[in-house]
């Protein structure tokens, strides 16, 4: 009776031509009512789900777009695609630097880390997958010191692989040199500490520093950024095949807005 029951929940579905939304019943290969395209049905969430930083970014605007500035950026609904924004301005960063393709994921099953950074490393001839687990957190307006918000997640436990992310939501300036030295004076259980953010209020160009254990910094256009590496997939899943890991690229699918 239970699985009767669950064959008749309504499943959200999009229309992929006109962009018509629908909830619908039993159901399960919907034609639009509008156009007749074949539909595609959502996704589950988060869990497992590897999305591109540009599609990361796009669908943080568009929350934006729907929920207004004050809200998507407070709202704890919102905190893992703030989390997930974060996360994909420093992997697009990364993208610029290396040339290859990164993929966000937000954790869905822990307490930490908040996201991971993957990319597929072909030099050995298989797909190994590189990991980097990330701490996000936010700087902002009502601190006056960015060490403060260092400090205190210096004196947590973090397993020692873990990166600390800080996006910079304070309008402030910081003295890289001096916040490294700083630092360099804690007992630091990152492996590197990264803060990015807004080059001006035209909020277009970004800065992303590495200020632990080495200084570093890359600048860019992010609109420009996101543009260029569009190409990549939206979506891709890790399939294990013989010693390597495939990609396996989702293709068209629909991840609706929480």
């Amino acid at each position: 009776m239970k699985g009767a029951e669950c064959a008749w929940l309504a499943m959200k579905f999009i229309c992929p031509s006109c962009g018509v939304k629908e909830e619908v019943i039993a159901d399960r290969s919907p034609r639009c009512l509008k156009c007749r395209t074949p539909m595609l049905g959502a996704m589950a969430g988060y869990t497992g789900l590897w999305m591109s930083p540009s599609f990361v970014i796009h669908r943080m605007a568009k929350i934006v777009e729907t929920y207004g500035l004050p809200e998507a950026t407070s709202n704890r609904r919102f905190q893992q695609e703030r989390e997930a924004w974060s996360t994909a301005v420093w992997a697009l960063g990364q993208a610029e630097v290396t040339g290859r393709h990164q993929w966000v994921e937000i954790e869905t099953q822990n307490q930490t880390p908040d996201t991971r950074v993957h990319f597929l490393d072909q030099s050995t001839g298989d797909n190994v997958i590189n990991t980097t687990s990330v701490e996000v957190v936010d700087w902002e307006e009502h601190v006056a010191d960015l060490m403060e918000i260092i400090g205190n997640k210096c004196k947590k436990a973090y397993p020692a692989h873990f990166m600390l992310l800080i996006c910079g939501r304070s309008g402030k300036t910081i003295n890289a040199n001096e916040t490294a030295a700083e630092i360099g004076q804690l007992k630091v259980p990152f492996a590197e500490v990264w803060l990015i953010g807004y080059a001006d209020d035209s909020k277009m160009k970004v800065h992303v520093a590495r200020l632990y254990p080495e200084l570093g910094h890359n600048s860019f256009d992010l609109p420009s950024v996101v543009l260029k590496w569009e190409k990549q997939m939206a979506f891709g899943k890790p399939l294990q095949r013989g010693r390597g890991t495939e990609l396996h690229q989702l293709g068209d699918s629909y991840l609706p807005i929480p």
